[in-house]
């Protein structure tokens, strides 16, 4: 299918000036690739992380069936240029489709990462995603997978600090979770990320 028939939605606080640019920047992008169907979801004032948990729910809540749609956080950047020419696969079975990566694993009992990522071949063109810790930019499909999404966000609500992308890697064992070899948006440092976020996200893998 094409990559820009697939509705896409991007959260970003849009409380400051900061955001307010993170916004603009973000819609016009999406827009300049070419998606067809773009929402904005406006997340709450709480402090971060508990705000993108929260945020993360209530879209997922909005959208549970098996039709797929694209999640992105307001801090992402084209890996290799998209358009609407773009075309997209993912495996029968996928319950989600990581559209970005990261060097770095969850720990599967602490809030904090836990050495590299580990990923698997699937097939000539996809890679099974095992305990990434990334949720900057992911295409969840099964409903199944976004209501375990749902029960996991839920988990870490009045765990402040605990941090949504660490819940979500422990799911990826008991899930289709997939990927291309490469991704699709990293974490640009244009938007207050260190230069460490970027280039732990701005990763492919050539061979495994």
């Amino acid at each position: 299918m094409k990559l820009t028939d697939i509705p896409v939605v991007y959260i970003c606080p849009d409380h400051t000036p900061k955001y307010t640019e993170r916004k603009r920047y973000t819609q016009a992008m999406l827009e300049e690739i070419g998606f067809r169907s773009i929402t904005h979801y406006k997340s709450g004032t709480e402090d971060y992380p508990t705000c993108l948990a929260k945020a993360t729910i209530a879209v997922l809540e909005a959208r549970l069936d098996d039709s797929p749609f694209i999640l992105l956080e307001d801090d992402c950047e084209p890996f290799l240029p998209l358009d609407t020419a773009t075309e997209i696969t993912f495996p029968d079975d996928t319950d989600a489709l990581y559209m970005g990566f990261s060097v770095c694993a969850g720990s599967p009992t602490e809030n904090r990462d836990d050495g590299r990522s580990v990923v698997e071949p699937y097939s000539p063109s996809h890679i099974r995603i095992l305990n990434m810790l990334s949720a900057h930019a992911i295409l969840y499909r099964s409903m199944a997978y976004k209501q375990a999404v749902i029960e996991a966000m839920y988990s870490i609500i009045g765990k402040p600090g605990y941090h949504s992308d660490v819940i979500l890697s422990r799911l990826h064992t008991s899930y289709r979770i997939y990927g291309y070899y490469h991704p699709f948006f990293y974490q640009s440092e244009k938007f207050g990320n260190t230069v460490a976020v970027r280039d732990a996200t701005k990763i492919a893998f050539a061979s495994l």
